[in-house]
């Protein structure tokens, strides 16, 4: 056996792959005990809690994050168990605490199970079981042989986990880089239409105040292009080279309102195991543009006044401040001044945005923009949907988009020119009745999805048919050339954790190995 193991440690320290490592551990086990499954879980002895962390079985792994609560006599075998540094049970049946954990694990009917201890720290211990379906399938010579590798276990499993933590980091950070480049303001080259025009005004405003440090109010109704505006100030202004970072304030659920916006520190709550810095942190030497800052509660009005006052923050968690150099740029389609007077909105808060307030005009007011905006809308949308040759705008369709009042502002008019260049054919552009195309969207949208079952399926259920079929072509395979990660275009980590939330668990109805 200690060849075998001494392969076993070269294999998984040799390997960038969690699949793998496991894999090189499961073959392990089957050579060398009867074996079906490998569990990994946590035991915190001040909650009374098995927080399974990995399940492994079939090949494949599962990293899990879920507390079992144990009852208070399945706690008192557990601190009789800990005393034994190699705990056993030839039947599960017998057992308080593999009886509230099997339907967990995953586990059918009875079955024998041998415990290690791989390590701990005061209250908490971090075990793994090895488990073969059937009664009677450990021998005294098993139990040995489990206490003699478990101090190359704990190492191995270790390496592993730290494995998985540097998988999750890398994740994490390539996708917080995706966000941040979505929500960066690098549009030097943008054109804004209307800025001969409708816009005049407006642009002469941003030209004034974009190389100042001031906070700006951008009013106006929704759709009308706030955020194209704030990005305007801000690549007219010093911070050009900076981040421009947008958030749209009514998005944000008030119970996560401190940690995206002011971050976290590792360790702050469950789940928080790495740093994350908050929207403010990360437009530091920048810029932070606050949509629909009136949608903010009068809690968060209050905390976000803090901020603006004294430039600082406090990640949840933390204990230092951490000083922060941000330009403030706000917008909203209410009228604040109207909600200071009912109590929805701070007078205070709003002196400190208000500094420089500039309201665009809605596209009913300014309708000589429509004919520029609906020409650069035809061209950016053919090229984004390879359209070729790019249609013509006649003068009646013009005349339609003219005369219409737009309450969706541009992003409506957008939106129509979308919906037309899919819908016309080639050579042509034909916009539908906008006088009706409102009212018509919603029944529009449920005609053209019949071919649905009768009961619309949620996003979650589409997602599991689509989890799971890629399962189905990848044999299960999870990780590698031709696994599912592979096939959804997904980082393994991230699918996991993704199969783990929508409750897709590996089949554990395995049979014993014999």
């Amino acid at each position: 056996m200690q060849d075998s193991l001494n392969n076993l440690q070269l294999n998984v320290f040799s390997t960038t792959s969690v699949d793998e490592g496991f894999s090189q551990i499961g073959k392990f086990l089957k050579k060398h005990f009867p074996f079906d499954m490998l569990n990994i879980p946590i035991y915190d002895s001040e909650k009374g809690v098995l927080h399974y962390k990995c399940i492994y079985s079939e090949g494949h792994v599962m990293m899990v994050d879920e507390p079992v609560k144990l009852s208070s006599k399945a706690r008192h075998e557990v601190a009789q168990l800990l005393e034994n540094t190699t705990p056993y049970y030839n039947d599960s049946g017998k057992s308080q605490v593999l009886k509230e954990v099997a339907d967990y694990i995953g586990i059918p009917g009875v079955f024998s199970t041998i415990g290690f201890l791989l390590g701990h720290k005061p209250g908490r211990y971090l075990l793994l079981g090895i488990v073969c379906l059937g009664k009677n399938r450990y021998t005294q010579a098993h139990v040995r042989a489990a206490a003699d590798i478990a101090p190359v276990f704990s190492g191995i499993i270790k390496y592993l986990f730290n494995l998985i933590d540097a998988v999750n980091y890398r994740e994490s950070l390539r996708t917080e880089n995706q966000e941040l480049k979505k929500r960066l303001g690098y549009l030097k080259d943008a054109r804004i239409i209307g800025s001969s025009s409708g816009l005049r005004r407006v642009l002469t405003q941003v030209t004034k105040i974009a190389p100042l440090q001031s906070p700006v109010l951008l009013i106006g109704e929704t759709g009308v292009g706030k955020e194209v505006i704030a990005n305007a100030i801000h690549q007219r202004s010093s911070r050009s080279n900076t981040p421009l970072i947008s958030l749209n304030c009514g998005a944000i659920p008030e119970s996560l309102l401190d940690s995206e916006l002011f971050g976290y520190e590792k360790g702050a709550f469950t789940g928080a195991n790495k740093l994350k810095r908050g929207y403010f942190e990360q437009a530091n030497g920048g810029t932070i543009f606050l949509d629909e800052v009136g949608e903010l509660s009068l809690m968060a009005q209050v905390k976000l006044l803090r901020i603006i006052q004294t430039m600082t923050l406090q990640r949840v968690g933390g204990e230092r401040s951490v000083s922060i150099d941000v330009r403030i740029l706000a917008a909203t389609n209410r009228n604040l001044e109207s909600m200071i007077n009912s109590g929805e909105f701070r007078q205070d808060l709003w002196f400190r945005l208000n500094v420089f307030p500039i309201t665009i005009p809605p596209l009913r007011k300014r309708r000589q923009d429509i004919h520029y905006l609906t020409e650069h809308f035809i061209l950016n949308k053919c090229n984004e949907m390879n359209i070729s040759p790019i249609p013509a705008l006649t003068p009646d369709n013009l005349s339609k988009l003219q005369i219409y009042d737009w309450p969706g502002n541009v992003r409506e008019l957008q939106n129509v020119i979308e919906r037309a260049l899919i819908i016309s054919p080639k050579g042509q552009i034909v916009i539908p009745n906008l006088s009706e195309t409102s009212d018509k969207t919603c029944q529009d949208t449920v005609a053209t999805d019949n071919f649905y079952t009768d009961r619309f399926l949620t996003m979650n259920e589409m997602m599991i048919q689509h989890i799971v079929e890629s399962l189905k072509r990848s044999k299960g395979k999870i990780e590698g050339s031709g696994g599912a990660a592979e096939l959804l275009d997904m980082n393994p980590s991230t699918l996991r954790g993704r199969m783990r939330k929508l409750g897709i668990q590996i089949n554990m109805n395995v049979k014993s190995n014999r």
